[in-house]
């Protein structure tokens, strides 16, 4: 951005809009163009919104994007309000915003245990294995008042959290298991929306959160006990209010919700 005050103004819109649950048509403003520019929007928007950071989601960005933006993916913040635990087949509505865009993903999560006290050096997946205390599958709700957020690129994205606005977590799984090779599908009202496996991601779920961990060393602000989303494993579908959601792991792990509205 080449104003600070234009920053200010798009993070005020993105939280008034939040706060009122209402999606709008047109970005507020000039979009930004690097991601600098849109994590500047993204942390101003999480001071004024004023609410517990509880995890981050970690979205990847488009090959064909990678060189121009260089990063394969991008983060945004989950507060602890949107965060809904689900292990019993329940199936609770997570809510995206009227007039906006709204998508179901199916993820797996991690939670952190206890960081390192200093984050600024080369980090692998193996290296971070010992500071993940436990994994889950999941379902992050993806969600903007900004209608066009996905048609724009991921800086956009980054600006209004990510595009993110709730996190259902699910079951438990081991590190042991061979989840990666796990078939994992995502229904949307009974059809079959998308399918995948975590193995053909990037470098992983465990890749997405070394790439928080290099953040963590510019300042994004990790703590233990977060749940970090750690990228969509079947694709980014998007879903109307009403909507009927599962996301199944393997042979026997599913978790369900329905859409409502924000």
């Amino acid at each position: 951005m080449a104003e600070q005050a234009t920053a200010e103004r798009i993070a005020q819109a993105f939280v008034a809009a939040r706060r009122a649950r209402e999606g709008f048509a047109d970005y507020p403003g000039v979009m930004p163009q690097t991601l600098d520019d849109a994590y500047a929007i993204q942390a101003r928007a999480i001071a004024l919104f004023d609410r517990p950071v509880a995890g981050w989601k970690v979205g990847r960005v488009p090959d064909a994007l990678v060189e121009r933006y260089g990063s394969n993916r991008l983060a945004g913040p989950i507060f602890a309000d949107s965060i809904v635990h689900a292990e019993s087949g329940e199936a609770p509505a997570m809510p995206i915003f009227r007039n906006g865009f709204g998508a179901a993903e199916a993820e797996y999560l991690v939670r952190l245990g206890a960081l390192p006290a200093n984050f600024d050096r080369p980090w692998s997946n193996d290296e971070v294995l010992p500071y993940i205390s436990e994994m889950r599958v999941g379902i992050e709700i993806a969600s903007s008042p900004f209608a066009g957020i996905n048609a724009h690129g991921p800086a956009v994205t980054v600006s209004d959290f990510g595009n993110n606005n709730g996190l259902l977590i699910g079951y438990r799984i081991s590190s042991e298991e061979d989840f990666l090779r796990w078939p994992v599908s995502l229904t949307i009202d009974g059809e079959v929306a998308g399918t995948g496996t975590a193995g053909n991601m990037l470098d992983g779920p465990i890749g997405a959160v070394r790439f928080l961990f290099e953040r963590a060393a510019n300042g994004l602000p990790l703590a233990e006990g977060q749940w970090i989303s750690t990228g969509a494993v079947t694709g980014v579908h998007q879903v109307e209010p009403g909507a009927q959601v599962e996301a199944r792991f393997g042979d026997t792990l599913s978790v369900r919700c329905s859409i409502g509205v924000a």
